[in-house]
């Protein structure tokens, strides 16, 4: 069989709500069918979202999908949009980019990004879904089948350090090939083609309509040298399909992502993962806050530990067990205040505002006072975004304009978003003299904090 009939063979097409019908090569298809990716079939994309928007049942399986269809599909769009053969992406490195879209959420945990909130919580590392991501492809690039394709593709050693690399987006600031870090995680403009995919389905299944246009911008997508290195490159005129991206980020941040009750759900599932941890909760002999450090126990790890502490007889885990059954029949923790912070100072204050709260309970341990945030920051386009004019398509600057630009409803200014949330935990044993007396120690400790007395 030749080498074509053998991709031939071995791709496989996909029918997906958000891109319709697509082919992933054989590579692909073989790290699919592995066990520690189909764990991401059990893994919700939104993480407790979920019990706020019931249509938030997306996981992180069928994202992982897209983002690898949309690299390739990049790729293929800035090689059409170029003649000079020195930029264009090669064969191999289109492979490693849609590899490295497929893994690189691998390593996220239950209900994703509440799951780096407990480890980092349970065991003060700064640990990131990311680096778990790396462990595990390692895990999926062992076995046999994948190993096979990985060979037969014509891929050696060195392109999966390049593919981690991609994932970490750990680039090399000397090679002219970083362009290629700017496709799959761009941390320089938050512009790559998981961000993509993630505005695209998340507001599918919350009925929240998305603006923004990603087969469009990759119409009018360019390499070029700017200040001596190549960057991914975008048509000026797309300056508001750009803002409409970031827009919907912030919208979706603002209205679902940290949507008020779903942060207070957070707070309890967190609280119940601490609890079982502190315990002595255990997953095939290590605790949860353990997990991490054991990239082949962390492969069967999914959102079923809710169900598995909320279904044990165990008194061990009696009080993690009510906090889940709480969350299940919505006798949440009760929000007691809501503060927006300025966008100038309100990094600053947020953490002033929760070193005050947190001194307060900690001098009257019966105070039922605690907070959680809402942060939100954008990138200074004027600095990291470049544009090129239909004219001169080989020159390419930032624009340093883009909250004057005519077509924009809104400063971009206003997208960055800082707020707190006081609340308390039992809110069901609360009268109203007590609700009272809480909202005035709030009102005390915000008095404190723009005093700047701490």
């Amino acid at each position: 069989m030749t080498n074509d009939a053998h991709n031939l063979s071995e791709k496989k097409l996909f029918n997906d709500c958000i891109h319709g019908h697509f082919v992933l090569p054989p590579l692909c298809v073989a790290i699919i069918d592995t066990g520690v990716f189909q764990r991401l079939r059990n893994i919700k994309m939104l993480g407790l979202g979920y019990y706020v928007y019931p249509g938030a049942c997306h996981n992180r399986f069928e994202h992982s999908l897209g983002v690898s269809y949309l690299a390739g599909k990049m790729v293929d769009a800035l090689n059409n949009n170029h003649l000079e053969s020195e930029i264009k992406i090669r064969p191999f490195e289109k492979l490693c980019l849609q590899v490295a879209g497929l893994c690189h959420d691998l390593g996220h945990g239950p209900f994703s990004h509440s799951w780096e909130k407990f480890i980092n919580a349970a065991s003060n590392d700064n640990w990131k879904h990311e680096d778990m991501s790396v462990s595990l492809l390692d895990l999926v690039l062992a076995t046999e089948r994948v190993d096979r394709e990985f060979r037969s593709s014509g891929l050696e050693e060195k392109h999966k350090i390049f593919i981690k690399d991609l994932i970490l987006g750990k680039k090399d600031n000397e090679s002219d090939r970083d362009f290629l870090f700017q496709i799959i995680c761009n941390n320089e403009t938050g512009i790559d083609v998981d961000k993509w995919d993630y505005l695209l389905r998340d507001g599918k299944q919350l009925n929240i309509n998305v603006t923004f246009d990603p087969h469009r911008l990759m119409k009018c997508v360019r390499i070029v040298k700017v200040s001596e290195k190549y960057h991914i490159c975008y048509r000026k005129k797309e300056q508001i399909n750009i803002f409409h991206m970031y827009m919907m980020r912030a919208e979706l941040h603002r209205i679902a992502y940290q949507h008020p009750v779903v942060k207070m759900i957070e707070e309890m599932w967190l609280d119940a993962m601490k609890e079982a941890n502190s315990n002595g909760y255990s997953f095939k002999g290590l605790k949860l806050g353990e997990i991490h450090t054991n990239p082949t126990i962390y492969s069967s790890l999914t959102d079923h530990i809710f169900q598995d502490i909320l279904c044990s007889e165990d008194e061990k885990y009696f009080q993690a067990r009510k906090l889940l059954e709480r969350i299940q029949t919505r006798r949440l923790y009760k929000m007691i205040h809501r503060t927006p912070l300025t966008n100038q100072d309100g990094k600053e204050n947020l953490s002033k505002i929760i070193k005050c709260t947190e001194m307060k309970r900690m001098k009257n341990p019966t105070l039922d006072l605690y907070v959680t945030s809402l942060e939100l920051e954008m990138p200074d386009l004027g600095k990291s975004v470049y544009l090129y004019d239909k004219g001169n398509l080989n020159v390419a600057k930032s624009e340093k304009n883009w909250l004057t630009v005519p077509v924009f409803p809104y400063d971009m200014s206003q997208m960055k978003r800082f707020e707190i949330f006081h609340f308390c935990k039992k809110p069901e044993s609360l009268i109203s003299s007590e609700m009272k007396s809480l909202n005035e120690r709030v009102s005390e400790i915000l008095s404190e904090c723009s005093d700047q007395t701490l």
